[in-house]
């Protein structure tokens, strides 16, 4: 589908007219000069790359870019009679929907669909790839999915002729800055999961917490891989002021996208750092569990140890049996079989090694847990 934001000129007032389908179509074979336009082409099929390459002339080797949306984030500057940059950024955004339906769709560079669960939560992630064609007068975005970040600054813009009147660049600003600015949400939720991943580990830790923090770990590396290398497109952008693609007044916008993306690469890696805090917290757990019961079995089997023995001992064939009274002998017997691990459960008692590790501020649990969340 393609769409057209063009900003005209009305008795002196700038009006901002929106064309779509075979009226976009229809104004690309006929460009008008001196008009400042942004085209949107979602879900982009040959034919309608193939116009676009005779309106602006684009490479075609960007455009063969534009078929195959497995690339990663990078800035072309094509030189000429109409010089023009060819950008290729990346987003996250939240989808509603459940791990038992995510497929097995990858790239070439990075998964498109992620996903990231605790025990009370479940987040599924989608990466939207964006391609923009920014000219002196123009900008030309393509993209093969619906993007919310696209459609509020699209909005934004139609509403707003001012905006488009600062020119093109200005408004690849306004989209970049969308774009960025949708990660935080997702880092946000990120965020959560990884609190109730923290508390589970503490609370009763099992195979499937082991499994969660992996595939946290998982979706870090995969934004880190998209989102690291887009830092550096933002500043080549930044150096590009002054040239014929962006202007000296719109250069430093993009640092401060820079500084955005600078933000959530931080973000990121301390979430990859709290999960290996993590992994060592559940190995933690997991053997102080194996060692309180294997604390237990030695309990019971030093106090059944006496038992084992008297029983052993008068169960030989003595030709001279002690205690000749049947009477004496049961409760001679019955003393040293209840007096003796009576005795021994009392004095394990007193030493303490009955009692189990409570969760107080000085137990490992809790030093463990306030380390975590330093």
């Amino acid at each position: 589908m393609i769409r057209i934001l063009e900003l005209l000129t009305d008795g002196g007032r700038m009006v901002i007219r929106e064309l779509a389908e075979e009226a976009a179509r229809a104004a690309l074979l006929s460009p008008s000069t001196g008009v400042v336009r942004w085209v949107d082409i979602s879900k982009q099929t040959p034919e309608e790359l193939d116009l676009i390459a005779q309106s602006f002339r684009f490479h075609p080797l960007a455009l063969e870019d534009c078929l195959h949306f497995d690339q990663r984030p990078k800035l072309e500057e094509y030189a000429g009679t109409s010089p023009y940059l060819f950008v290729v950024t990346h987003n996250f955004t939240i989808l509603p929907t459940t791990k038992s339906i995510l497929s097995e769709e990858n790239s070439l560079h990075v998964p498109r669909l992620l996903w990231a669960e605790s025990r009370s939560q479940m987040v599924a992630l989608t990466m939207l790839e964006t391609h923009a064609f920014l000219g002196q007068s123009y900008l030309v975005t393509v993209h093969d999915q619906h993007s919310p970040a696209l459609e509020h600054t699209w909005n934004r813009v139609k509403h707003d002729p001012q905006l488009l009147g600062r020119g093109a660049d200005f408004v690849y600003y306004l989209l970049s800055d969308g774009l960025c600015d949708s990660n935080f949400p997702v880092l946000e939720q990120l965020g959560d999961i990884l609190d109730d991943m923290e508390e589970s580990l503490f609370d009763n830790p099992s195979r499937a917490d082991l499994h969660r923090i992996y595939s946290m770990r998982k979706t870090l590396v995969a934004m880190r891989r998209v989102l690291s290398p887009q830092r550096d497109v933002m500043g080549n952008m930044a150096r590009h002021g002054g040239s014929a693609c962006v202007s000296e007044k719109t250069a430093p916008y993009f640092r401060d996208i820079y500084d955005h993306l600078t933000r959530i690469y931080e973000s990121i890696e301390a979430g990859r750092d709290l999960l290996g805090n993590c992994v060592d917290a559940y190995m933690s757990a997991v053997g102080q569990r194996t060692n309180e019961i294997m604390k237990q079995l030695t309990i019971v089997s030093a106090v059944l140890l006496p038992v084992t023995f008297l029983s052993g001992l008068f169960g030989m064939n003595f030709e001279m049996m002690p205690f000749r009274s049947p009477i004496a002998f049961g409760l001679a017997l019955a003393l040293m079989f209840g007096v003796v691990p009576i005795v021994m459960f009392l004095w394990f008692r007193r030493k303490g090694w009955l009692a189990s590790d409570n969760p107080d501020d000085g137990s490992p649990r809790e030093s463990g847990r306030h380390h975590l969340k330093k």
